[in-house]
């Protein structure tokens, strides 16, 4: 079984929650990004942060990585909880970058806060496990934008489904994630932008890419804050999620 939470589904200029996801694998809880808006995020959805074991960032704008650094000072320094920390072995300098200046001071390193986990890559995938669910990620560096190290996920049950997670992708048709979708595929967590810009796929480009027949495994997300989800379930056909959870 996998259980997935929205935090949030918006955009890095939204009024709510960005797009940020809680995946939980048997009794792990693993956090799919973590924007600024996380500290409220987290707990709206009826987490605490002792609950998360598990962190992975897909890429580092502020709405996926703005909110790693107070969320980690609050496990050591409130509740002396450390996550694991996966990352991929060719982002994890950016990563630390980003986030050790507020974190690694007093002689402390970032190995203080988190149990990191550095994976390797072999042909632009790599897999980590939790607990009996087999996660594999897929390289998606320049997808989004140009210059921008990225990653999307896909897991695996033990009943033998999956699921994909796409983060943030405007280069679909290079993207490499329609192989990744067959008949065992329950979700594709997908962004898609209702307007046309240059960093995410249209819902028409996702539809297409993805084609009619896989619709309703296509669950929307990153979208803009105006948009009525129920409204455009029924236009497009398929689903755009609001903050909760499903489970497959």
């Amino acid at each position: 079984m996998i259980k997935v939470t929205a935090l949030g589904v918006n955009g890095a200029f939204t009024k709510n929650y960005h797009n940020n996801f809680v995946f939980e694998l048997g009794s792990r809880k693993l956090l799919v990004d973590a924007g600024t808006t996380l500290r409220n995020s987290l707990h709206g959805a009826g987490f605490k942060e002792t609950d998360i074991t598990d962190i992975f960032i897909t890429h580092l704008h502020s709405d996926h990585v703005g909110g790693l650094e107070e969320f980690a000072q609050k496990c050591k320094w409130i509740y002396n909880h450390k996550p694991n920390l996966w990352v991929r072995y060719d982002m994890i300098d950016e990563l630390f970058e980003v986030i050790e200046k507020g974190l690694c001071t007093d002689g402390l390193t970032i190995y203080d806060y988190f149990t990191v986990g550095i994976l390797g890559s072999f042909k632009g995938t790599g897999e980590f496990n939790i607990e009996s669910h087999r996660i594999k990620f897929i390289e998606t560096d320049n997808m989004h934008c140009e210059g921008m190290t990225s990653t999307a996920l896909k897991f695996y049950d033990l009943n033998g489904y999956n699921v994909i997670y796409s983060s943030d992708i405007k280069n679909l048709k290079d993207s490499g994630l329609i192989d990744h979708v067959n008949d065992s595929t329950k979700g594709i967590f997908q962004d898609c932008s209702l307007v046309p810009n240059n960093v995410h796929s249209t819902v028409e480009e996702v539809i297409e890419y993805y084609g009619e027949g896989n619709k309703n495994k296509i669950y929307a997300m990153h979208y803009q804050d105006d948009v009525n989800a129920r409204e455009a379930d029924d236009k497009y056909g398929i689903r755009f999620m609001i903050t909760g959870h499903i489970t497959f």
